[in-house]
């Protein structure tokens, strides 16, 4: 089992010093969010990224696609454009830094009613630059599925297969668990078969990124069902701070989580 571990559970933290923290709990697997602050600040400065790359060359690292303020399906074509920018900058520093694969979110209508034809039509034309590009690089691109929402593309099971089915054999997944909830079964039947990556986390109160050990839903048996079937991707711990009882933890509350985490999945197998 290939254990990872988000770079933005510890966001707060350079990254030369997340590097530290996951040497010290033993992680070989990291997902790097681009948009942990201390690269962000940094991303343009070629001196920074490129000292780091020593760094990540050292771990087994999937790419994050910078999410926050972006919309592929925006009504916006500046939004849009920055998407397409952001990501075309992703898939560079992926096949920089040795990423096999890079996680996508998929659009979103702005306003809370659901997807029209307009928001979908936006999101294939970023996935047909997209792809033409990664495919180009030799880099996977994975779609995510997301958190049930009315004005989401993305988080329904047949629509996900739909959306993987158009681009077969050159989109695939990123399954978070928390994400599909009660949907997992679903999503085991329909897309099973593109499943290269997942996120996974505990749910408490129907709430995402909780602490696995703490998960109302139990995900043992669909991480079993997962690796029977011959799952060899990682499986990424994607906690969230600010789910945590107390409101800032100290690097080693932080540590303790994670190692907490990680002896629940290896006791799994």
């Amino acid at each position: 089992m290939k254990i990872g571990v988000s770079t933005l559970f510890f966001w707060e933290y350079p990254m030369v010093e997340i590097f530290d923290i996951f040497k010290e709990i033993g992680v070989k697997c990291m997902e790097f969010f681009p948009e942990n602050p201390d690269f962000w600040d940094n991303r343009f400065d070629l001196d920074y990224i490129t000292e780091l790359r020593r760094e990540f060359l050292k771990f087994d690292v999937a790419l994050h696609n910078p999410h926050i303020e972006l919309n592929p399906s925006s009504l916006n074509p500046y939004v849009r454009e920055a998407v397409i920018k952001e990501t075309l900058w992703s898939i560079e520093l992926a096949k920089f830094y040795k990423c096999k694969l890079i996680t996508l979110h998929p659009g979103k209508r702005p306003t809370n009613r659901p997807p029209t034809d307009e928001e979908f039509e936006a999101f294939f034309k970023y996935l047909d630059k997209s792809l033409e590009v990664a495919i180009d690089k030799n880099i996977i691109l994975c779609l995510e599925n997301m958190p049930k929402r009315i004005n989401r593309i993305g988080w329904n099971p047949e629509e996900v297969e739909w959306i993987l089915k158009k681009y077969d054999n050159l989109l695939y997944m990123t399954l978070d668990f928390a994400h599909a909830k009660e949907y997992i079964e679903d999503f085991f039947e329909r897309v099973i078969d593109y499943i290269v990556h997942t996120h996974i986390s505990g749910v408490v109160n129907r709430k995402d990124h909780f602490p696995l050990i703490k998960s109302e839903i139990d995900f043992t048996p669909y991480i079993k069902q997962l690796i029977d079937y011959g799952y060899k991707g990682m499986f990424n711990l994607e906690i969230d701070d600010r789910r945590l009882e107390k409101n800032q933890l100290t690097k080693e509350e932080k540590i303790d989580v994670i190692i907490k985490d990680i002896e629940f999945l290896e006791s799994i197998i």
